[in-house]
């Protein structure tokens, strides 16, 4: 069943500011035309194409830390969910050409499109148009100065948009998160928000974005589940308000629903006869089953606790014994966050109650720690101390080997993030 409306929803990370004041957003004049957008299933057969680029070796303006490991994680992502990813990294204007050439070329007249670009960015009326301009800057960005220069040497995202909505016209996704001031003297700086455009802010007018990696981190894990788009993009304003940003949503389309990560469909089965041997209760998601199943065959952690049973005791005044696992726990944690390969070293060399064997939890015994009946705090407040955020496990990410799985305890969820990533650290033994 197809509908007809107008979409451009822009997904656009740029990560940082350029060494001159930078902007985003802005007035637009994209013309408006009937497209037509595909509902739920369908969609998926359309082909799916993404642009993934990621900068952070700058020759003039500073040097960016979380550019180029947010895009390989989001390219990691859309690969995962049936996209062709044209993908660069440290991209030169030359590169940048091509690969954003490459892209359009790949489109058909109904596809599901993704430009995801995070680097250094800016905005301003352009000398040559007129119309509020937003630039990427690609690495050789040494001539940048004027915005007549970011005319010549930069590369001009309305432009981007404006050709892939001429030649598709199913769904076209974007995010903008960048720093939003002018390259020149500038003015008041506008959001662009036309008909049919869902276009997202990392921060407000005037207002700086952050290159901590907060907004990729909030985008996937919601993402990953079966949210609709906009639902996605609520939440990560929450949790990027919570941050200290201020992001805004424009959203002038009809509703047109989009998930990037397909909802699995209800059933009602059909009662058969049966005989039931044993039964088996489990809050654990499949796919850590098998690592639970072994556990159970050896008798290591008590039945119980995969029917969402918690029993704790106060093991010391620094420590938590878990009745069922029989595990010993860090009743705090540490104070800092700290990166994968720091966190692992903090538990080592952690001496605790006279014991120096205390190490990094595994995923399924962090996630099992976590109290899914509960909201921040997702565990039982009556015997731990830790933060309402994500804590790292050992356990490495099967989909990104430079990742590792993390468990939030404000809601009990869990993700894989970057090693380089920080997170809270909650040791065991």
């Amino acid at each position: 069943m197809y509908k007809k409306a107008m979409v451009i929803i822009g997904l656009l990370f740029l990560t940082s500011c350029v060494n001159s004041p930078t902007t985003r957003g802005g007035g637009s004049n994209y013309a408006t035309r009937d497209v037509e957008v595909v509902y739920n299933d369908t969609v998926k057969s359309f082909p799916r194409v993404a642009l993934v680029i990621g900068n952070n070796d700058y020759q003039k303006n500073p040097r960016l830390t979380n550019a180029v490991p947010d895009a390989r994680v989001v390219r990691d992502f859309f690969t995962n969910r049936g996209f062709r990813v044209i993908y660069a990294e440290n991209a030169n204007r030359e590169t940048m050409s091509r690969k954003i050439n490459e892209f359009i070329s790949s489109l058909d007249r109904k596809s599901v499109s993704v430009i995801y670009y995070a680097g250094h960015a800016s905005q301003d009326k352009s000398r040559k148009t007129g119309d509020i301009t937003n630039y990427l800057v690609p690495v050789n960005d040494s001539t940048l100065i004027r915005v007549t220069d970011y005319d010549r040497d930069a590369i001009s995202f309305n432009d981007i948009l404006s050709t892939v909505d001429e030649i598709n016209h199913g769904l076209n996704i974007a995010m903008l998160d960048a720093c939003r001031t002018p390259i020149g003297r500038g003015g008041s700086i506008q959001n662009i928000s036309a008909e049919g455009i869902y276009l997202v802010y990392s921060t407000a007018s005037k207002e700086t974005a952050s290159d901590s990696g907060d907004f990729r981190k909030s985008f996937l894990k919601y993402a990953q589940s079966s949210m609709k788009l906009n639902d996605i993009f609520l939440a990560v304003k929450r949790d990027l308000i919570k941050e200290g940003q201020k992001p805004i949503i424009n959203d002038e389309t009809n509703g047109e629903v989009f998930y990037f990560t397909k909802p699995t469909p209800t059933y009602t089965p059909t009662p058969t006869p049966q005989v039931i041997e044993r039964i088996v209760y489990r809050d654990r998601p499949i796919k850590s089953e098998k690592v639970n199943s072994e556990k159970r065959r050896k008798g290591e952690w008590n039945s119980l606790i995969y029917r969402g049973k918690r029993s704790y005791s106060k093991n010391s005044t620094n420590t938590v014994k878990d009745n069922y696992t029989g595990l010993i726990w860090q009743k705090s944690g540490s104070s800092n966050k700290m990166n994968w390969s720091d966190a692992k070293e903090y538990c080592s060399n952690l001496s605790l109650d006279g014991y120096s064997d205390w190490r990094l939890p595994t995923e399924e015994e962090l996630y099992y720690l976590a109290d899914r009946t509960k909201y921040k705090l997702a565990i039982d407040t009556d015997y731990f101390s830790v933060k309402s955020s994500w804590y790292w496990s050992a356990t490495t990410y099967k989909n990104a080997l430079s990742s590792a799985w993390v468990v939030d305890f404000s809601y009990g969820d869990d993700y894989g993030y970057l090693h380089s990533d920080t997170d809270y650290v909650l040791c065991v033994r």
